[in-house]
């Protein structure tokens, strides 16, 4: 299979300089962008621009995940090139003059490197200029001779002052007062020329282009090398259901464990799987807890063992065990869709029903207090204590997380389906 070259790039490069052929361009990266890819070892995936303030940054985590699956990441030019300096020891590869600046330790905010631009269909227009590309722009002139020391020194002074988003054009010329002449003048020469950004980002896809896509890096001892709890949650989260899907896998388990009446079950049938594969034995829930380290059910209508209309036929120790089960080191309750969870449907089947119950991306999800109503009625809670059993034993780590995951649901077409629940099913 011919490996994918995937570009994050936006405002740094503009889309009618993008080189065509073999690159694949996407929006700037954000949290999650990678996962979601599905990337396979010897891809390739060169990070140029990403965002940070309106939506989640790509994390480090993600990169690292990447690189220990053998996918080869490069960074330049804008948020790559920050990331390609943090990351250097540990695989990542930098190219240009802003990587070699970060990686040197003369840059490191990212602020420096940021804009605001217009998410336009001619790829992202900017609006502001980067401090990075104002400081270069001004080292350009003054090694020309077209600025002397003084200007240089007064003109970034003045374009540091401003915000990111307001160093446009016009704020720049109108905070350089005595020096807008000059002020015009870098800016043409930006303009003319283009900013050390744009260059480094044309300059990596050439050198991409160029060389034969290697291959794969040589894998570390696991490919859990640089995992978290947290790299696992997000993974599962922004991961599809199958390449291509529009479902991602943890929304399909919500569906499951939202709205399937059985799933108190199958959630019960993978605590007793992997618990008994922690422990190294089989047996019984309560001896399960014993080899554990935890004291089995002595009261069967304790709080956390008592029983509910779904687990009315399980022995104290099972309802206990499955409410309280978590993955190592103890946050998670699922980082994947087990096969128990799918008890018998093809991911095919799991997929068109999740799609039929998703809310439209026109329609806003219902308040969360009403989410909350519908899934005690759904799941026939008479009391709060009640309700709290039953997300827990729907293998979610609270009522709120069950109330978050709702939100992506047509709740008011499931609340018709209350009295068909077969059809949810």
């Amino acid at each position: 299979m011919t490996p994918r070259r995937i570009v994050f790039v936006g405002p740094t490069l503009p889309e009618q300089r993008r080189p065509a052929g073999c690159f694949e361009y996407r929006p700037p990266v954000k949290h999650g962008d990678l996962f979601d890819l599905c990337l396979r070892p010897g891809d390739q995936v060169l990070i140029v621009d990403g965002v940070y303030q309106h939506y989640a940054p790509v994390r480090h985590k993600e990169i690292l995940a990447q690189l220990a699956r053998g996918v080869h990441v490069f960074g330049t030019a804008s948020l790559g090139a920050l990331r390609a300096a943090e990351l250097a020891d540990f695989g990542m590869r930098g190219l240009g003059e802003v990587y070699a600046e970060a990686r040197a330790g003369r840059l490191v905010a990212d602020a420096d490197v940021a804009v605001l631009h217009a998410d336009d269909h001619a790829g992202a227009r900017r609006l502001t200029e980067a401090m990075v590309s104002v400081r270069h722009g001004l080292a350009e002139l003054l090694r020309d001779g077209q600025l002397d020391t003084g200007q240089a020194a007064r003109l970034e002074q003045a374009a540091a002052r401003l915000h990111f988003t307001e160093r446009s054009a016009t704020g720049l010329r109108h905070t350089a007062g005595a020096d807008r002449d000059a002020m015009h003048l870098l800016l043409d020469h930006l303009d003319r020329h283009g900013d050390v950004k744009t260059r480094d980002a044309r300059h990596a896809l050439d050198v991409l282009a160029a060389a034969p896509v290697p291959p794969p890096p040589a894998a570390p001892g696991t490919t859990d090398i640089w995992s978290s709890s947290y790299g696992r949650e997000w993974d599962f989260e922004h991961r599809p259901l199958r390449p291509g899907s529009a479902v991602g896998a943890r929304l399909a388990l919500a569906c499951l464990q939202l709205f399937a009446a059985d799933f108190p079950e199958r959630h019960r049938a993978y605590t007793l799987r992997l618990a008994a594969a922690t422990t190294g034995r089989t047996g019984s829930a309560g001896l399960l807890l014993g080899a554990a380290g935890f004291a089995p059910a002595t009261r069967p209508h304790a709080r956390l063992a008592r029983a509910t209309e779904a687990t009315a036929g399980w022995d104290a120790d099972e309802r206990l065990l499955a409410r309280t089960f978590r993955l190592p080191p103890g946050r998670l309750v699922y980082q994947d869709l087990p096969a128990e969870a799918v008890a018998g449907s093809t991911l095919e089947e799991l997929e068109e029903r999740c799609l039929r119950l998703l809310l439209p991306a026109s329609a806003t999800a219902l308040p969360t207090p009403h989410r909350h109503t519908l899934l005690r009625q759904l799941w026939q809670a008479g009391s709060d204590h009640e309700y709290r059993l039953c997300a827990l034993e729907r293998g979610f780590r609270d009522t709120a997380e069950a109330a978050r995951l709702a939100g992506a649901f047509d709740l008011a077409l499931v609340a018709r389906l209350l009295h068909a629940p077969a059809a949810v099913r």
